[in-house]
């Protein structure tokens, strides 16, 4: 089976252990049920009306926000390159 590294804030992998701590399973299983369970639930799909001209209230914050993480990452990006090249 393919591995592959993680990162998890300290906050985030404290709670997930206080969690299979209770119900007695490895970090391993729990992440791999966690995916399993966010797929199953069909995540990070868009919503049928989504792209629809009349957005929503909820929806169009939607869109802004995921634009505005979108720009955000890219100019992170973009500045990470630049200080690597140097």
């Amino acid at each position: 089976m393919p591995s592959t590294t993680v990162h998890i804030p300290d906050a985030l992998l404290a709670k997930i252990d206080s969690v299979i701590g209770e119900i007695g399973i490895s970090r391993n299983r729990f992440i791999i049920q966690a995916c399993e369970e966010a797929l199953k639930n069909s995540a990070g799909k868009w919503p049928e009306d989504f792209f629809e001209p009349d957005l929503s209230a909820a929806n169009l914050r939607l869109l802004r926000e995921g634009v505005a993480e979108m720009e955000a990452t890219i100019m992170r990006m973009r500045k990470n390159r630049l200080d690597f090249n140097l």
